[in-house]
């Protein structure tokens, strides 16, 4: 379980969306540096399976289990663009909870924009964003280079 990574659980206000006092879990993990390799390797890509477990153990605590599939999924999704693409020497992972939504956040390195590709149908990737696009409530890149994504809780019934 991410024995590199270090992390915290917090009650945090979050000034970039207004939203009063929530939950948050934060950790970063260190990846293999960029240019040692043209695509992610295995150690570095282990790390998504371990992050699943970690937030979906957090949802759990939260009385949030009906939202694992989607959250895991989007982390995964987010996870392994930060590790393919981003130029960080580690990946940084938050999940929040307010009152209304789960926020997922993964940085590592400056991001301006994302554009979800139109992959042909024999690419093997590529598809990425367009399952955070479909999934997701809302998505983004924050000033500070944080791709994220909500998912709204309060329309699910809660």
């Amino acid at each position: 379980m991410l024995p590199t990574a270090t992390g915290r659980i917090e009650r945090v206000r979050l000034p970039e969306t207004g939203q009063a006092f929530c939950a948050r879990i934060a950790f970063a993990f260190p990846r293999t540096p960029v240019g040692a390799a043209e695509k992610p390797v295995a150690r570095d890509l282990v790390r998504v399976g371990e992050v699943r477990r970690i937030c979906g153990r957090q949802l759990r605590n939260w009385g949030l289990e009906r939202f694992d599939d989607s959250v895991r999924l989007l982390l995964s999704e987010l996870v392994t663009n930060a590790l393919q693409h981003g130029s960080g020497s580690q990946v940084g992972v938050r999940l929040s909870h307010t009152p209304g939504e789960v926020r997922i956040e993964v940085r590592s390195g400056p991001v301006n924009r994302l554009t979800a590709r139109d992959p042909g149908l024999l690419d093997e990737d590529g598809r990425g964003l367009l399952l955070v696009d479909a999934l997701a409530d809302a998505w983004g890149v924050d000033a500070a280079g944080w791709v994220w994504c909500v998912i709204a809780t309060t329309s699910h019934g809660t």
